[in-house]
């Protein structure tokens, strides 16, 4: 490795302390800069475990309890609430049965600002891909039926970017955690769109190593703080909101009402035409149905008129008033020609 480097140093005792080992490195000034990040990454391998522990379980892999999917570096699982034993939360409301439409859907709504503000304008982009939606809609909701109420659900997946001017595409992933509580569905995203740096990947290939994506770390997020990067801030629409509400300072944290969202989004979808129309079409027939009632409403007091007709009195008044009333339904034809002729000859009797 030495000669690799090309660079010799006297061994360094596991013993030393970091401070230590940092003043027996010498100034990687005097290395390129490539070789100086490579010696000191070998040296803190090497080092004590006490050492390493100041990263403070910054990369602690979450604990798999049962896989759903994988795919690859992708996959879908279920986890302990917390990384550590002393993280406890309230119990989620698992297992939940969810339609996959809805989550689906409810994610596809997911838009991000990129600028970090809160409302929705022409910079907002999907949170996810549709791809990604699908695939989350048909895991999440078998996930969320098979977890229990100590469990979230981690997932990992794949997208491709747009690089050269669009004419070729990159992987980068998402990876994040989610749970199901007092009827919503909370979404944290730790890993955003993450690539692998374009350099190592040109190391690798002129030594004939494609696609190893095994050195990348995918963080799954964390309720007890954020720890990924967001590059801005989901979009507050129908049914989206964030962890402790409107202003919650949590960007990477979302709490969704799945069937608001979901519907939201279906809607958006409708080209603008044909809700117009579909809305003309509403307004008709509540018009309609407002006709049809009064209609009912007049052939009730109508059928009430020739009930009492037919127990009128004989005076003339009442018998001018009763032939009106049988012509004004005759008019209507509410009644038969057959009808009004016996009715009438009824009334005229009672002279």
């Amino acid at each position: 490795m030495r000669a690799a480097i090309g660079y010799t140093h006297p061994p360094i005792p596991r013993s030393l302390d970091m401070a230590h080992l940092m003043r027996s490195v010498s100034p990687l000034s005097h290395f390129p800069k490539s070789r100086g990040f490579a010696l000191l990454a070998l040296l803190m391998l090497c080092h004590t475990a006490s050492a390493i522990d100041l990263l403070g379980g910054m990369f602690a892999k979450p604990t798999i309890n049962k896989t759903i999917w994988d795919l690859q570096e992708q996959f879908v699982a279920l986890t302990p609430q917390g990384l550590k034993a002393d993280e406890r939360y309230a119990p989620n409301a698992h297992p939940a049965t969810l339609e996959p439409e809805d989550i689906r859907d409810a994610i596809k709504s997911l838009e991000l600002w990129d600028k970090g503000g809160f409302f929705r304008n022409e910079e907002a982009h999907p949170l996810f891909s549709t791809g990604q939606a699908d695939m989350l809609g048909r895991t999440l909701a078998e996930a969320l039926l098979k977890a229990k109420p100590d469990e979230d659900v981690i997932f990992n997946l794949r997208g491709y970017a747009d690089v050269m001017l669009d004419t070729a595409k990159e992987r980068e992933w998402t990876a994040g955690r989610a749970f199901y509580a007092d009827g919503k569905l909370n979404l944290i995203i730790g890993t955003y769109r993450l690539r692998k740096d374009r350099g190592q990947r040109n190391a690798e290939a002129a030594h004939g190593v494609i696609d190893n994506y095994n050195d990348l770390y995918f963080d799954t997020g964390s309720r007890a703080k954020q720890t990924g990067k967001m590059p801005g801030r989901v979009v507050a629409t129908a049914g989206v909101d964030y962890y402790g509400g409107a202003g919650g300072k949590r960007p990477d944290w979302v709490v969704i009402d799945l069937k608001l969202a979901a519907a939201g989004y279906r809607e958006e979808q409708v080209p603008e035409e044909q809700r117009k129309t579909a809305e003309k079409a509403k307004q008709e027939a509540a018009k309609l149905t407002l006709e049809r009632r009064q209609m009912r409403e007049e052939m009730a007091r109508m059928r009430q008129q020739i009930k009492d007709l037919s127990a009128g009195g004989g005076s003339v008044k009442t018998v001018e008033e009763r032939l009106a009333t049988l012509d004004a339904l005759r008019a209507r034809k509410l009644v038969t020609e057959e009808e009004y002729r016996k009715r009438r000859d009824e009334i005229l009797n009672d002279l």
